[in-house]
């Protein structure tokens, strides 16, 4: 850089005496001037410049002022004075550039003699004549005690600085125009115009106008790439001979003496170049071109190096870089975040090429192993390692720390590592994390290159990823870790590694796939006996082969290896069951099997173990060597299941529960040696026991039952000692066939408990009544029930649960022997469905299926049977047969199937023979007097309630009333008796009472006798229509239900109300909310919450007590409600409900809409109560009922879609396959329902709200009025205002309330089975 100088000529001493007070007043600050090329108006904040006095100044300087200063007084003679002036005017005209005159003094200017007119004359001025007019200005005088004077020299200085930079300027402006004009012409040379224009950047550059500076060798930087080769020689050569360089020292050589002279060499002009664009960059603080055209610099003199040593370019390479690197490393940074990124980033690639350089550099000269700069294979690079390259001759390295790095191991391998560390640290900087782990896996190729495998393995492990895919970096450092483990003997971390590699075998070559692929194999049988999750190896379709001889199942193995693979064993495992404990596990597998690269088939089989049903394929397994791969196959999102049929071979079981024993079937297809077989109930309880009755030749041992050598069909009857838990069934049997241990799983419902239950009373001293009443879920048909020989005929039709048939007899004593001869229905099914399934199944030649198509179809008329059409119509109803989500074999045998019932005859079941002795009980009797005169009642101690009513047509109706069912509910049985009143007299009836437990609530069924008291009387059966309701139960759980729900939505119900009572808009959900939250935080979305529980103990109460009710006796005598009569009753109740909840109602609504009001009209009820009493005083007793239509209205479309849609949506959900009585059914069912309530109520309570809320003047007459006074103020959609937290309201509420009705309802019965020892179904 050019520097600038203030020369001054003292010849008089004056110096000592104004330096201190000269230098004080520097540097020169703020000074504006129009310089350069472009004469625009620059700014120069400082301008630094020395002093010289007496001196020359340098060659390398520019001189901006020559000061020559002078001292004169008064008591010096002329000729001194003269003397001094001339010497002065000599002075000045020797000098080119600026010059300055200072006359120096203590006080005014020294005066002169007299002269013309009389006027005296100062010397100054006398000075100022000598130098001449036009060049006056340059004298001045400085008086240097004052301050004045000072600043005045101080003006004149800058005024003659600045002009003397727009001279030099305009000068070197038009030398830089003239020479740049003639490029073209012969004689011109670059090397001239370089240093000319480099002036110019040197005085912008002392002026701190850097960005002019740098434009003027940016100038110069495409003149250069601009020129032609021919006049190349303007340079002696390339001259690459210095390999250690230091771009910002300039003066490292005297590159500016030898452009003057071309003597130059273009290396070291590209290097001075560069260097000093730098410099002026560092200045400015761009730290991101400082990197950008060091790099420039480093790839176009690389790029020119063609003759140049490769160890010289590697050694120039890695010292420009470090030396970038320290140029960075030495700025004081204040720079911004991004900045500071883009610095760590430079800086990281320069040490990163630095290192690349090292690798050239060692493999020169024998640091490296020769085969060390292709590091594509780490297995070839620990080859070359063991035998490294003889020391070459070294070239003369001038970079201290280079030559010192190449001379050892030792002291290469810290140079290398400490690069690479450097690298790594400004990688992660700028987060840079994968170039960072490059760096690293530098560092431990160098780590393998020496043979250090654990410091390598140490610096490796941080940087492969654990799990997921590994990308080609992660390949690359997986590799070397692999190599790393293998020599230090750690197989089963390097197994891991090399099943990670095969599966990223897209990133490596054959050879190495190859390679990689027969060191899996080789590891596996080295490794210790493991376990492996891996992913080289894949399920595809699975699929089971129902042809085969034993339970097979082809799975499709995807294999990642790139070779075949030898596998000793492969297995699957299968499971049945979704709940942990109780999970089923089946194991088939193949040995010997070899997989190839891509899909292979694999046939896994089994003959130890058969077990019918639908298994999820849990997991496959791959044993190679001692290593078990584990392929996961389903999971809590995707889970696969195949359906296993019993095994072909496996004997059949079958079991048949009669009178307290268990029948045993056993059809071995192959000879048995032995076999032990557990049955367990429905409680998973064992069925078998030490107390169990068996014939001979069986045992029960431990809860198995012993069976030895079985070669034909076997049947055992089996007593049991206790009566198991009827349901599901599981049988497991063990057995061996030929020495070989196999095992037999199945299920199967069997019906433990006596489906026909018998009944003794006595109706006189020889007169007994025999009951056989029907206590299986399925339909029984009695063919005969006898005692004492005398026996009724066979019922034409099936019992369903509950029904009876009785028979009278002559018996004597307290004991009754009975026997009962009986079919079931499902015993028919059965028989007759697995003998259709055969013969489809054998017709279409799917013997296969057949066991499994039997229990599918035997489940689904099980499932769908209509027991109530089956007893009616004397044959099987029940739906069709579905085909959907079957295979394909099992649909064309379900399609020969499909109307199973048209094909099943009733009464092919086996018939059943039951005896009991039973204890005779005494019958109560009712007695019922009846006279012409006067019907009178008699009581006797019975539990019932005997009524007497005359009718019309001379017939009395006599009513038995069960006071004990009163308390859960009516439960009347009516008997008509046709009497002749004028004829009969006095009569007395006689009624016997028989309890039974019919559904949920005990019922008597009347026997009645016509005619006297005597024993000898004949005792007929009436029939009777059992009708039981728990009408009052139901109201209690339901208005318990709607005040649990109310407490959850009662928040909606208050945004609603607040809503629909704001007229006008800006009343949004939103807003509503923030302003409830504003008067009263949480607590504020519960008022009203007493008038809400009110408003339910009454409106609820009545409307579901009176739906009850009305549903009782509006329905028909099958019991069955059509939806028209389900719509009235449910109208009716709301009519009722709502006059009965109008009160508490008006209450909830003023409750919630209270603290929107202003404080002047808010009514400040304190509760329920009190709101009740306030209006009754305020309003009157008709107060309480205001907005009694349109509550009632609303009351009645309310009650009327959500109870009747309630249950219409019940009942349709429950037609179809995917719901249960359950809590899902109740859920949906309430939520439609809540949906269709919501939006036929919506208008009415829009009105009732606005209604209620109106107070003594209110604007609205009638339902209608309002509505219409509504809509044509605020428009249709006003009438669905609020309808949104209305439905969010009343949707959590109907599902709330019903789902609690539900519960409470469950609740009630099982309180009530517990105290009346009654079974619910």
């Amino acid at each position: 850089m050019e520097r600038l100088w203030f020369s001054i000529t003292d010849e008089f001493g004056l110096w000592s005496q104004i330096s201190f007070e000269f230098e004080a007043r520097l540097p020169l600050r703020n000074l504006i001037w129009k310089g350069g090329i472009t004469q625009t108006a620059q700014f120069v904040s400082q301008l630094n410049a020395r002093v010289v006095v007496n001196e020359s100044v340098p060659e390398d300087a520019t001189a901006l002022l020559h000061i020559y200063l002078v001292a004169l007084n008064d008591t010096e003679s002329d000729t001194r004075k003269a003397e001094v002036r001339a010497r002065a005017k000599a002075w000045s005209i020797r000098q080119k550039s600026p010059w300055l005159i200072v006359l120096v003094t203590n006080s005014e200017p020294p005066t002169q003699g007299p002269k013309f007119l009389n006027m005296r004359t100062t010397l100054l001025d006398r000075l100022r004549s000598d130098i001449g007019r036009k060049d006056s200005d340059h004298v001045v005088h400085l008086q240097h005690k004052q301050v004045e004077s000072w600043n005045a020299l101080f003006l004149a200085i800058r005024d003659q600085t600045v002009q003397g930079l727009e001279a030099r300027t305009s000068v070197l402006g038009d030398e830089i125009r003239r020479m740049d004009a003639n490029r073209m012409l012969p004689g011109w040379n670059y090397c001239k115009f370089f240093v000319t224009k480099e002036r110019l950047a040197d005085l912008y550059a002392a002026l701190e106008l850097w960005d002019a500076a740098l434009a003027q060798y940016d100038e110069l930087e495409a003149v250069y790439e601009q020129l032609p080769q021919a006049q190349s020689a303007w340079f002696t050569e390339f001259g690459a001979s210095d390999d250690f360089t230091d771009l910002l020292n300039v003066h490292k050589k005297p590159y500016r003496q030898q452009l003057a002279r071309n003597t130059i060499t273009q290396f070291d002009f590209c290097v001075y170049l560069c260097g000093q664009q730098l410099r002026l960059l560092v200045e400015m603080k761009r730290y991101a071109e400082v990197v950008q055209r060091a790099q420039r610099l480093i790839d176009g003199l690389g790029a020119k190096m063609h003759n140049v040593s490769p160890m010289f370019r590697a050694a120039w390479t890695y010292s420009t870089c470090m030396n970038v690197v320290e140029i960075c490393e030495g700025v004081q940074l204040a720079q911004d975040d991004a900045t500071v990124r883009v610095l760590a980033v430079a800086k990281a690639e320069f040490l990163a090429s630095a290192r690349r350089q090292l690798d050239v550099l060692g493999t020169m000269c024998g640091r490296l192993p020769a085969g060390y700069l292709k590091r594509s294979n780490t297995r070839e690079l620990t080859q070359d390692s063991e035998s490294k390259a003889s020391e070459p001759n070294l070239e003369p390295i001038s970079n201290p720390v280079l030559a010192e790095a190449l001379a050892s191991d030792a002291r290469f391998d810290q140079v290398y590592v400490r690069t690479c560390e450097q690298a790594t640290q400004y990688y992660l900087d700028s987060g840079r994390k994968r170039f960072a782990q490059v760096m690293q896996g530098d560092i431990a190729q160098l780590h393998i290159c020496r043979e250090r495998w654990a410091n390598a393995i140490r610096v490796l492990r941080p940087l492969i990823p654990e799990t997921g895919d590994l990308n080609v970096m992660d390949v690359h450092l997986a590799e070397q870790q692999a190599v790393c483990e293998r020599r230090l003997g750690h197989t089963t971390t390097c197994l891991l590694l090399v099943q990670r590699l095969i599966s990223s075998a897209r990133f490596l070559d054959s050879s190495a796939q190859s390679s990689y692929a027969n060191m899996l194999e080789e590891l596996a049988h080295e490794v210790p006996v493991s376990q492996y999750s891996t992913v080289l190896f894949r399920v595809g379709d699975i699929a089971v082969d129902y042809d085969s001889t034993s339970i097979a199942v082809n799975i499709h193995v995807q294999s990642d290896v790139p070779a075949a693979l030898d596998v000793q064993r492969v297995e699957a495992v299968l499971v049945a069951g979704d709940n942990d404990a109780q999970q089923l596990e089946i194991v088939i597998d193949a040995h010997n099997v070899t997989l190839e690269p891509g899909s292979t088939r694999v046939a896994l089989t089994t003959d130890s173990v058969s077990c019918a049903g639908r298994f999820e394929v849990q997991s496959v397994h791959i044993f190679v060597g001692n290593v078990e791969f584990r392929i996961p196959v389903s999971n809590a999102n995707y889970r696969r299941f195949v359906r296993l049929n019993a095994h072909p071979a496996a004997p059949i079981i079958e079991l048949r529960a009669c009178a307290n024993s268990l029948v045993v079937n056993i059809q071995p297809l192959v000879p048995i040696d032995s076999m032990r077989l557990w049955v367990h109930d429905a409680q998973s309880q064992s069925v078998f026991d030490d107390q169990c009755m068996v014939p001979e030749g069986y045992r029960v041992e431990d809860g198995a039952l012993v069976v030895e050598a079985v070669e034909s069909s076997a049947s055992v009857e089996i007593g049991l000692a206790r009566n198991p838990a009827s349901g599901s069934i599981t049988v497991y049997a063990e057995y061996t066939v030929d020495g070989d241990l196999r095992m037999l799983l199945d299920t199967d419902d069997i019906e433990f408990a006596m489906p026909v239950v018998l009944t003794a009373r006595k109706l006189s001293t020889h007169t007994l009544l025999v009951r056989a009443q029907c206590s299986a879920l399925a339909p029984v048909r009695v063919l005969e029930l006898c005692m004492c020989d005398v026996s009724i005929e066979p019922v034409a039709r099936f019992l369903q649960y509950g029904e009876s048939v009785t028979t009278v007899c002559e018996a004597e004593g307290d004991k009754a022997a009975i026997s009962v001869r009986f079919t079931m229905l499902m015993d028919a099914v059965r028989m007759c469905v697995y003998e259709l399934v055969a013969k489809a199944a054998s017709a279409l030649k799917l013997d296969a299926h057949t066991r499994y198509v039997q229990r599918v179809v035997l489940a689904h008329v099980r499932r769908t049977i209509d027991a109530q059409a089956t007893v009616c119509e004397s044959r099987l109803v029940c739906e069709p047969v579905p085909t959907l989500m079957c295979g394909r074999d099992v649909s064309r045998l379900l399609s020969a199937l499909l109307v199973v019932g048209a094909h099943i005859n009733l009464d092919s079941g086996p018939v059943h023979t039951h005896h009991s002795t039973l204890s005779v009980q005494s019958l109560p009797i009712v007695r019922v007097t009846v006279s012409a005169s006067q019907l009178c009642t008699v009581y006797e101690e019975t539990p019932f309630v005997v009524r007497v009513q005359a009718l019309c047509g001379k017939r009395l109706r006599v009513s038995l009333v069960s006071s004990q069912c009163m308390v859960a509910g009516a439960a009347t049985q009516q008997v008509t008796i046709a009497q002749d009143a004028e004829s009969m007299g006095s009569c007395e009836l006689r009624f016997g009472l028989v309890p039974l437990v019919v559904g949920f609530v005990p019922v008597p069924e009347i026997i009645c006798h016509e005619g006297g008291l005597d024993d000898q009387c004949e005792w007929t059966r009436v029939p009777t229509q059992v009708t039981s309701s728990p009408s009052l139960c139901v109201v209690q759980n339901k208005r318990f239900a709607a005040c649990a729900a109310n407490f959850f939505t009662h928040p909606l119900d208050l945004l609603k109300v607040r809503q629909q009572t704001m007229k006008g808009t800006g009343n949004g959900l939103v807003h509503v909310v923030r302003g409830v939250f504003a008067e009263g935080g949480m607590l504020g979305f519960y008022n009203g919450m007493s008038a809400a529980v009110l408003r339910q103990m009454t409106y609820s109460m009545a409307r579901f007590a009176t739906y009850e009710e009305l549903k009782k006796r509006m329905s028909r005598e099958d019991g069955s409600l059509p939806f028209y009569r389900m719509a009235a009753a449910g109208i009716v109740a709301g009519a009722v409900g709502g006059i009965c909840g109008t009160p508490a109602d008006i209450v909830l609504v003023r409750l919630q809409n209270d603290g929107s009001l202003p404080l002047a009209q808010r009514r400040n009820y304190k509760h329920a109560i009190d709101g009740l009493v306030q209006i009754t005083r305020s309003e009157g007793p008709r107060g309480l009922f205001k907005g009694a239509v349109p509550n009632v209205s609303r009351a009645m479309l309310m009650t009327g879609a959500q109870l009747c849609s309630y249950d219409a949506f019940k009942d349709l959900l429950l037609s179809t396959p995917y719901f249960t009585n359950g809590l899902a059914l109740h859920f949906s069912a309430s939520l439609l329902s809540g949906f269709v309530a919501t939006t036929i109520t919506s208008p009415f309570d829009v009105v009732k709200t606005r209604v209620m809320n109106a107070g003594p003047t209110s604007p609205y007459r009638s339902l209608l009025q309002a509505m219409v006074l509504i809509v044509r103020e605020e428009g249709v959609r006003a009438l669905y205002k609020g309808w949104t937290p209305s439905f969010v309201r009343m949707a959590p509420q109907t599902v709330l309330t019903f789902i609690f009705l539900e519960q409470f309802r469950g609740l009630y019965w099982n309180s009530y089975a517990r105290h009346n020892c009654v079974k619910f179904e």
